[in-house]
């Protein structure tokens, strides 16, 4: 086992974590590529991240060198009892996609036993550079939307640009990435956040508004009160932008997630009481209520590709499947692990920063089970533990601190 001194990176190199112009350039080419040959061809890339956390588990499990949580144990038993005693499906003409459910454990068992493992490649310079490549691509897929469709600038402001799929996910782990860098290595640049404001407009994401006006209050807490006021403003025009293109002043029975939430509780009789009375839910397998479904067929059709295929998954947020599906007690468990295993590495207080996209988002898509707003929890802990790792090693190098725990973290 290798200890987190000697795996620390010697980052003795200040230039070695600044981003060249050319460097980024030929990144975002790249990165330009990808997103013209995903939006021409369309290929599936919902699991991407989950193979590249595959991919990164199996790299690194030479390297294990963290005590075993029990909370990594929690998280098997989880999915050993909701993958073995969920009640078989009534309906078996369509089989319900339950692995996707089955992930929360997962990364749960994930965040346990890697949480300290982060990758030898120092994490800064690539995150940093992520900031200012988001929303470029944003941009390039704009430009790809009125290329092929011609759509004019009142059109544009309806599409939600992404760089490889929905960009609920990809905005969960860009806000990750802000709070990295403003938080975690505490370069508090008004740059970073005007950027950050532009990003949440242009995406035109409900969720993502909630996560970023979440964050905004961790922000003001952190900044002069010049900053706040900017901020504020910078909050508002963002708030109008997404307001006309998304028309977020419409009632709220009228958003597709308040209706599957409210049918769910319809399911339950608004009562606190009948929730109980299913403490760990209907299990992974089985349908949604055929009187439930009836009311919501355009969300089977959407996401199952049959209105007949009563799958869970139509209800689209994740505490409104879980509620239905792992019952009360384990939706409200999830997310308490989750603080519980982060709090463990970096604090209270970060834990809670770190986990707000992850834990916003959730009220509009998967959050706990979507791979890439995991990752965004996971790099965060490898930020974390990696720098101070570095400054570790710094601190008992006989030179003293170098420069390497300084740029990393510099104000």
């Amino acid at each position: 086992m290798t200890s987190a001194i000697t795996k620390a990176l010697p980052l003795t190199d200040p230039a070695s974590q600044r981003i060249s112009i050319w460097e980024f350039i030929k990144v975002l080419i790249v990165c330009c590529l990808i997103n013209t040959a995903i939006f021409i061809y369309h290929p599936p890339v919902f699991f991407i991240p989950d193979l590249f956390l595959l991919a990164y588990v199996v790299y690194k499990f030479r390297d294990l060198d963290q005590e075993v949580s029990l909370l990594f144990f929690t998280g098997i038993l989880l999915f050993w009892a909701y993958f073995v005693f969920s009640p078989e499906a009534l309906d078996i003409q369509f089989a319900n996609n339950y692995w996707l459910v089955l992930k929360p454990f997962v990364y749960i068992c994930i965040l346990a036993l890697y949480s300290k493992n982060y990758p030898f490649v120092p994490l800064y310079k690539w995150v940093r550079m992520f900031l200012g490549l988001y929303p470029c691509i944003l941009l390039w897929n704009l430009y790809l939307v009125h290329w092929k469709e011609n759509a004019n600038l009142g059109q544009l402001l309806t599409i939600r640009p992404y760089f490889i799929f929905e960009n609920n996910f990809e905005i969960t782990f860009y806000l990750n990435c802000f709070i990295i860098v403003f938080f975690i290595y505490q370069e508090r640049k008004w740059r970073d956040f005007l950027i950050l404001g532009f990003v949440i407009a242009i995406a035109g994401s409900r969720s993502g508004l909630l996560s970023f006006a979440a964050v905004c209050v961790y922000y003001f807490l952190a900044v002069s009160w010049r900053q706040k006021l900017g901020a504020l403003a910078l909050a508002g025009l963002a708030a109008f932008y997404i307001g006309r293109g998304r028309n977020i002043s419409a009632p709220l029975n009228t958003i597709d997630r308040v209706q599957s939430l409210q049918a769910i509780l319809e399911h339950y009789q608004f009562s606190f009481l009948e929730m109980l009375k299913e403490p760990f839910g209907y299990g992974i397998y089985q349908k949604v209520p055929g009187y439930v479904c009836s009311k919501l067929p355009d969300f089977a059709e959407w996401f199952t590709g049959n209105s007949h295929n009563c799958d869970p998954l139509m209800l689209q947020a994740f505490y409104t499947r879980a509620l239905y599906q792992y019952g009360i007690y384990v939706t409200l468990l999830i997310p308490l692990i989750f603080f519980l295993i982060v709090k463990k590495e970096m604090g209270w207080k970060l834990a809670l920063i770190v986990l707000t996209p992850i834990t916003c988002v959730a009220t509009s898509v998967g959050g706990f089970s979507n791979g890439l707003a995991f990752l965004g929890v996971l790099v965060s802990t490898f930020a974390y533990a990696q720098l101070h790792a570095a400054q570790h090693q710094s601190s008992m190098s006989p030179s003293g601190p170098s420069g390497s725990a300084q740029i990393i973290g510099a104000h």
